[in-house]
């Protein structure tokens, strides 16, 4: 149930568009940590009785209200794949729909976050920021410690690793358009990393208030579903212009992508859609063991 229940919640349409980059499920998971706490902290086994309970009936919900629409939104990508050719702007709508379905998935999460947060003692909290700071250590040297070249060929080789995923083998001009899309990206990992620590604080600072938990409901929803109100204007635009050069690119390789790679990424989302599909609750989901 556990590999089920990250599957769920982590293969969103961000992520199932040929590895995007715009808001890649590595960037949410401390988002998701009210589901992830066996990674974060070390539970009472009534805690974990708990949280698999919350976690049963989230997922009866996830299965029965959002899997029909993933398995749609994967088919309608299929259908424009298809019809050829694609432009950033069908990707973009494509990918809005992606986020709303990810906005619902946060309303429906947050009750059940805070019921569970407000449960942890005073050295589970500790455990927890101890955690983060592990994790951000890690993300640092991933992703900000090295020459400016070789963070440059670490971002290269991350995106083909993506999209070889999707297409296969990648040839020299693909490869090539893929570095210049490195290239002019506007650097935001610092930037990205401070919000994410400052979002981890916000969540200590409300888990120190837990005991009110009329304040500490308000305060966690607002953390897991508008994060991204926290943003400084300057970040937030980058973003965005990111994401744009994002779509650019991936419009650009699907459109020029060999019959055999056109042939591997459709069946890629069929295979996906069929996956949703069969995992779509027709009955009542039962309860995790």
């Amino acid at each position: 149930m556990r590999a089920l229940a990250r599957f769920c919640l982590l293969c969103l349409v961000p992520l199932l568009l040929a590895g995007c980059g715009v808001r890649f499920a590595y960037t949410q998971l401390d988002w998701l940590v009210p589901w992830y706490l066996r990674d974060y902290v070390t539970l009472a086994p009534a805690q974990r009785t708990e949280l698999d309970r919350r976690l049963g009936a989230l997922l009866d919900w996830h299965c029965r209200a959002q899997l029909p629409d993933y398995a749609a939104l994967l088919r309608d990508t299929e259908a424009a794949l298809r019809a050829g050719p694609l432009t950033a702007t069908q990707l973009d709508a494509l990918l809005g729909r992606g986020e709303d379905l990810w906005a619902a998935l946060m309303a429906a999460v947050a009750p059940e976050a805070a019921a569970l947060l407000a449960g942890l003692d005073d050295a589970q909290v500790d455990e927890l920021a101890a955690a983060f700071e592990k994790r951000n250590a890690d993300t640092r040297k991933d992703f900000l410690e090295g020459t400016p070249d070789a963070l440059r060929e670490r971002r290269i080789a991350r995106m083909e690793k993506r999209l070889r995923s999707w297409f296969g083998r990648l040839d020299a001009a693909q490869r090539n358009r893929i570095a210049a899309w490195s290239d002019a990206l506007e650097p935001n990992t610092e930037d990205w990393l401070a919000h994410r620590i400052a979002w981890q604080q916000a969540l200590l600072a409300a888990l120190a208030q837990r005991s009110a938990r009329a304040t500490f409901d308000a305060e966690l929803s607002a953390l897991l579903r508008t994060p991204e109100a926290r943003w400084a204007p300057d970040y937030r635009e980058r973003v965005a212009r990111n994401r744009a050069r994002t779509l650019d690119l991936l419009a650009e390789l699907g459109n020029g992508a060999s019959a055999r790679q056109r042939e591997r990424l459709l069946t890629e989302l069929d295979r996906l859609a069929s996956q949703f599909e069969r995992l779509a609750c027709t009955a009542p989901a039962t309860a995790p063991a």
